[in-house]
């Protein structure tokens, strides 16, 4: 990478950029803040935790992995309701 930025540099052009993420990584990333409750949720390709600090980790996707639907694995327990 450093050999095309140098060679780009000398040409006077700008270095290629990275691609956006695609709508599925976007998707599965962002699913942790449409939905607070859920604290770990999966794609069947890359598993995402929520954890200290309401940050979040995903795993990779693997090589040849096809993403399902986005659902949602553990979610935060409910409080207890006081007894009467």
């Amino acid at each position: 990478m450093a050999l095309v930025l140098a060679a780009a540099a000398a040409r006077g052009q700008t270095p290629p950029s990275s691609p956006p993420p695609s709508a599925a990584d976007a998707s599965i990333h962002a699913y942790g803040d449409q939905d607070k409750t859920c604290t770990a949720w999966t794609d069947q390709c890359r598993a995402c935790a929520r954890g200290a600090n309401d940050e979040i980790s995903c795993s990779n996707i693997g090589i040849a992995c096809q993403p399902a639907a986005i659902t949602c694995t553990a979610r935060q327990p409910e409080p207890a309701k006081a007894a009467k």
